[in-house]
């Protein structure tokens, strides 16, 4: 059996790849807005603390598993195949999180572009790739989500307006 990307001959195809590939970077764009948004709501002074004292990690834990899984996703886009395990070119989390804010901010930018591109370039072997990646960002922006709250700070508009501001509201709005 043919798939998508294997029979450019047909116009329909290429229709619909072409559709497929924007989708995927309109997707990583929206969840890229919002990683950087919830990035941008910690204050610098909370960055390395830890919301829930007895669960989870701190708040520069979670940025530092975010660059490097758009790492370990952005190599894997590049040469096939995903791997998380201890790599040469690729720093664990451990070296990462004590890296400031700002390397971390630089970090997930320079990489959100380099994804971009790979997703321009993405076959029907790498789609599942870039939607797990989408949805490793979505789970941890669903905990920084509950860090933020904990620490009384306002959800980044890009995050609320993507899933709806009616859910967002406080008790007292409704």
């Amino acid at each position: 059996m043919f798939g998508l990307w294997t029979r450019p001959d047909l116009k329909y195809n290429i229709t619909v790849v072409k559709r497929i590939v924007q989708d995927l970077k309109n997707s990583w764009r929206n969840t890229n807005s919002s990683t950087i948004d919830f990035a941008n709501k910690i204050p610098t002074k909370i960055w390395d603390e830890k919301p829930f004292k007895l669960r989870f990690r701190s708040f520069a834990w979670e940025f530092s598993c975010l660059v490097r899984t758009r790492m370990c996703y952005l190599k894997g886009l590049r040469i096939g195949k995903l791997s998380f395990s201890s790599q040469e070119d690729i720093p664990n989390k451990g070296e990462i999180v004590k890296y400031s804010k700002k390397v971390i901010f630089d970090q997930l930018t320079k990489l959100s572009r380099e994804i971009l591109i790979e997703i321009e370039k993405v076959d029907e072997n790498k789609v599942n790739m870039v939607l797990w990646l989408i949805q490793h960002e979505r789970l941890h922006q669903g905990k920084l989500m509950l860090y933020l709250s904990k620490e009384n700070l306002a959800l980044p508009t890009s995050f609320v307006k993507t899933w709806g501001e009616s859910n967002f509201r406080k008790q007292q709005e409704m």
